[in-house]
C-alpha cells in the first residue's frame, strides 16, 4: 500500500510539471517580432556583354548584369575619358545598359569602373565613319568640271582629323598648279551647304593605281547632324589643252535602283571659249552606289 501511494504522488508531480509548461492559445514556442532596418549583407558582382565593333560617332550598347550593387554608379571610359554612366538603385539582380559613343576610331581602351574599382578593361575596335569597302573596279571621274560628294551622319559630337579617299589619277603627267580640294560641308536640304572645313593638296599626291589618300582637316568639331564630304579639282592652266582627272572608287549597291540620298554629283557649265567652269546644282547619281570615302580621327 505504501508503494502504491509513492507511485501515485510521483505521477501527479510529473503531470503537473508537463502541463504547466505548455504554451497557451495553441502557440508553439516563443515568437519574436522581426527587427526592422536590418538588411542581409552581400557583395556586388558584375558580368558584361561583349560590345560590338564600333563606328566613329555612333553609340554602342554595353550591358552589365549586376547583383547586390545598389548605390553604385558604373562609368564607361574611352582611353581614360568618361563617356557614359548609369546609377544602380537597388541590390536586385538587373541589367544595366551603358550607351557608349565612339568618340575616336582605331583600337581604343574601353573600361568600366565603379569609382576606383575597375570592372572591365578591353581593347575595342572602332571603324571610321563612311565606307571602307574597296571591292570591285567601279569608279567615277572628278575634274574641274565634274565634282563628287558623299554624306555621313554624325550621331555624337566628334573632332575628325582627316578625310581619306580611295582614288587614283588617270594621267602620269599633270599640270603643276592643279590641286584636289576636299571640304566638309553642312547639309542644306539634302545637298552640300555651308563649308565647315577644307584642305587643298597637289594632284600629284595621287598615283596611277588606287590608294587611300589622306586630307588633314585641322580637327573641326562636328556636332550631331549630316555632313557632306565634297571632292573637286581646281585647275588654273588652260583647260582646253589638258584636263587633270581623278577617279574615285565606288561600290554599286544596285545599278537598277535610283541614286540614294547620301551621294551627289555636280556637272559644271563650261564656257566653250574661255574654259571657265560655273557651278550648277548638286544632283543624285544615276544609280545607287557608295564612294570609298571615310572620316577619321586617326
Amino acid at each position: 500500500m505504501r508503494y502504491a501511494l509513492v507511485f501515485l504522488l510521483i505521477g501527479i508531480l510529473l503531470l503537473g510539471c508537463v502541463g504547466g509548461n505548455q504554451p497557451k492559445n495553441g502557440t508553439t514556442g516563443i515568437q519574436l517580432p522581426p527587427m526592422p532596418g536590418i538588411a542581409q549583407a552581400c557583395t556586388p558582382a558584375y558580368t558584361f556583354s561583349e560590345p560590338a565593333a564600333g563606328v566613329l560617332s555612333k553609340t554602342t550598347e554595353v550591358v552589365a548584369n549586376a547583383e547586390c550593387a545598389g548605390g553604385v554608379t558604373l562609368t564607361a571610359k574611352i582611353d581614360g575619358v568618361a563617356v557614359a554612366s548609369a546609377a544602380i538603385a537597388t541590390n536586385d539582380s538587373q541589367q544595366v545598359k551603358l550607351e557608349v559613343p565612339a568618340t575616336k576610331d582605331g583600337v581604343v581602351k574601353l573600361t568600366v569602373d565603379s569609382g576606383a574599382e575597375p570592372l572591365l578593361s578591353k581593347d575595342w575596335t572602332v571603324k571610321p565613319l563612311g565606307s571602307e569597302d574597296i571591292s570591285g573596279l567601279d569608279a567615277d571621274p572628278v575634274s574641274f568640271k565634274e565634282w563628287r560628294a558623299m554624306a555621313v551622319d554624325v550621331q555624337n559630337t566628334i573632332t575628325p582629323s582627316k578625310v581619306k579617299i580611295y582614288m587614283k589619277r588617270l594621267e602620269w603627267k599633270t599640270q603643276p598648279a592643279t590641286v584636289i580640294a576636299v571640304e566638309i560641308r553642312k547639309d542644306d536640304n539634302g545637298n552640300p551647304g555651308d563649308r565647315v572645313a577644307g584642305v587643298e593638296r597637289p594632284i600629284n599626291i595621287t598615283t596611277l593605281s588606287n590608294n587611300w589618300v589622306s586630307f588633314d582637316l585641322g580637327n573641326p568639331t562636328l556636332p550631331p547632324g549630316r555632313y557632306w564630304i565634297t571632292v573637286k579639282i581646281k585647275q588654273t592652266e588652260d583647260v582646253s589643252l589638258v584636263s587633270d582627272v581623278l577617279q574615285i572608287h565606288n561600290v554599286p549597291v544596285s545599278k537598277q535602283a535610283p541614286g540614294n540620298d547620301y551621294t551627289r554629283e555636280m556637272k559644271l557649265s563650261v564656257d566653250g571659249k574661255t574654259g571657265i567652269a560655273t557651278e550648277t546644282q548638286w544632283r543624285p547619281l544615276a544609280y545607287d552606289k557608295a564612294y570609298s570615302v571615310v572620316l577619321t580621327t586617326g
